[in-house]
């Protein structure tokens, strides 16, 4: 759907999180191959904002301030609350843009949309009917397809191009390589990352201990584990279970963990954006899904998923077996460990 504006100022919207924006991070790209002279501003929670300042097709990024609304409305500081929302709506408005695209398909998210005052809303139809707000709604495709959502999107507005693109700035690499040397990790290395948000999508810590020492078993290669801050306890306790196993999960940003992704020679996690980034640099990544739809279809021919297709699986948000999460138990070390031996 190109526009007859001599310069379509675009408002794209995923606002989080890791994976999604990986998944999502082909729009920009796809947006100026309909529109070659558009610029592309990214709407995103703070969190993220420095995943997206490097990204080649992305001009601006604004940051929403979800946790100062979620605040004011836990203090019933209602009156507050309207004053910042009016606030960022001028702030969006004064952009100018002339397209919203809603990659999230969520109520808050299309209403952020319609808060740009973009003329053009194009988004999903939703649950949330969060559509109404949207000027041109579309279904969500359902297919095995990575990024199957956002290539509907880059689809409906007419592009043929669609490709995952994540970067990071020079500054940034530099310094995620300067933390392997303090290490003495050289490479080639391997990248394992186990943590995620949900606990019903972990892979149980005894299984990644087991497969820990087997790899050590076919490789001295280095293993580098990232993470969040959250995760730094865990992640010191898988690194005991071997020789030349590093954790960085906590000390190094997420900018700086995207570029540790960049540089290895294999990646193996849960369903989680660094897991996702392996697939979008095209490493050879195993990636294991149990309560989540699998995508299974990739551009890169040495992503590897490993799904247990129980009868109650996918289950998403909504585990019904009591928390023994048994699609990521009956994913074994050894399933993995076939797989890494090809690449070794």
């Amino acid at each position: 759907m190109p526009s007859t504006s001599p310069t379509p100022n675009v408002l794209l919207i995923r606002l989080s999180a890791i994976g999604d924006i990986v998944m999502a991070s082909g729009l920009p790209s796809s947006i100026k191959h309909v529109m070659p002279n558009a610029k592309v501003t990214w709407l995103v929670e703070p969190a993220y904002a420095e995943m997206m300042r490097h990204h080649s097709q992305v001009d601006d990024v604004i940051s929403w301030p979800k946790n100062e609304w979620r605040n004011l409305a836990k203090k019933k500081r209602y009156f507050s609350l309207l004053k910042a929302i009016l606030h960022f709506r001028q702030t969006l408005k004064s952009h100018g843009f002339t397209h919203a695209i809603d990659a999230q398909g969520l109520l808050k998210s299309a209403f952020l949309a319609w808060l740009s005052g973009a003329e053009k809303r194009i988004g999903f139809i939703s649950k949330e009917h969060s559509h109404v707000l949207l000027t041109d709604p579309i279904q969500k495709p359902v297919s095995n397809e990575i990024s199957s959502e956002y290539r509907a999107l880059a689809t409906f507005i007419g592009a043929s191009h669609y490709a995952l693109d994540m970067q990071v700035s020079q500054a940034v690499d530099n310094d995620a390589l300067a933390k392997l040397g303090v290490l003495n990790v050289t490479q080639p290395y391997i990248v394992l990352a186990p943590f995620t948000t949900r606990p019903q999508k972990h892979w149980p810590v005894g299984h990644w201990q087991r497969l820990i020492k087997e790899i050590r078993k076919m490789t001295p290669w280095p293993m580098v584990i990232l993470g969040g801050p959250g995760d730094e306890c865990d992640a010191q306790a898988f690194s005991f279970t071997a020789d030349n196993v590093h954790t960085l999960a906590g000390h190094a940003s997420l900018a700086e963990s995207i570029a540790l992704v960049a540089h290895s020679a294999l990646v193996v996690g849960v369903d989680t954006g660094l897991t996702h980034m392996g697939t979008a640099y095209n490493k050879p990544t195993i990636a294991m899904f149990g309560s989540t739809c699998p995508y299974t279809k990739t551009d890169n021919p040495d992503t590897h998923v490993i799904y247990k297709d129980l009868s109650c699986a996918p289950c998403k948000r909504k585990p019904i077996c009591a928390g023994t999460y048994d699609c990521m138990w009956e994913i074994s070390p050894e399933d993995i460990t076939a797989i890494i031996r090809k690449y070794l």
